[in-house]
């Protein structure tokens, strides 16, 4: 990670690979705040975590996230980069207000991490919605009085998809791309916890092919190597090539 040392990254990635996904987004999170309590970033909306995990990328990496998408027409892979603070300038979003459609009145909160863990035990995608619309309306009312979730209409879950987007817009990201291949228009949705761990792995890679060949080169330990700058290591590793050639 941009900004951090290579024993923070190294420490990060070993405690974060074997977690699950949600795990692991919330992990990294609060590596870039360690100051916040684990369980405070697991009850975040998901789009302010989001955000500490591209603040975690640092100031000194690329200012886009190179990210792929398949064609869901043809098959073709096709690039896209979103540029990380575009992404950051819109994280705010609309403050969370009752939504009302179709004679009903909804009170809710941005889902968080705790809460599409629990969706993602819940099974299927349809029972999975369920358990997050559970946990995420805090009160709805209709005609009549008071409703559960279940007895609220498509036209009321369609507004509150709405409403969650726009309160949250770093939740969701979608992209529209077109093919190059086939012309054909779709919404690409750029996992951004995804991305984050996909690119701190390529980094740990690196890092742990450079320990490998100084110590080959030149006998030093792990520790020794990490606490090199980037530019000795770099400078270095280039005197063990050449040596090797």
């Amino acid at each position: 990670m941009a900004g951090r040392s290579p024993s923070f990254t190294l420490d990060l990635w070993e405690r974060a690979q074997h977690l699950t996904p949600i795990e692991r987004a919330v992990a990294l999170a609060a590596a870039a705040e360690p100051a916040a309590p684990r369980e405070d970033v697991a009850v975040l909306p998901l789009g302010r975590r989001d955000a500490r995990l591209l603040r975690l990328r640092g100031a000194s990496a690329r200012p886009t996230l190179d990210a792929t998408a398949t064609c869901p027409s043809c098959g073709e892979s096709i690039e896209f980069a979103p540029e990380a603070a575009q992404l950051l300038s819109g994280q705010a979003g609309r403050p969370p207000e009752p939504v009302r459609a179709a004679g009903f009145v909804v009170r809710w909160r941005p889902p968080t991490s705790a809460d599409m863990a629990a969706a993602a035990a819940a099974g299927d995608p349809e029972a999975a919605r369920a358990t997050l619309l559970e946990r995420c309306v805090l009160a709805a009312s209709g005609p009549d009085g008071a409703v559960s979730v279940h007895e609220l209409p498509p036209a009321v879950h369609a507004a509150l998809d709405d409403a969650m987007a726009a309160a949250d817009p770093l939740a969701e990201v979608l992209i529209d791309l077109a093919c190059p291949a086939c012309a054909a228009a779709f919404v690409a949705d750029l996992d951004v916890a995804g991305f984050v761990w996909s690119e701190l792995e390529a980094g740990v890679r690196r890092l742990l092919g450079d320990v490998d060949a100084l110590a080959r080169a030149y006998g030093w330990t792990e520790p020794e190597v990490l606490a090199l700058s980037d530019e000795r290591r770099a400078a270095y590793l280039r005197l063990a090539r050449a040596g090797a050639a």
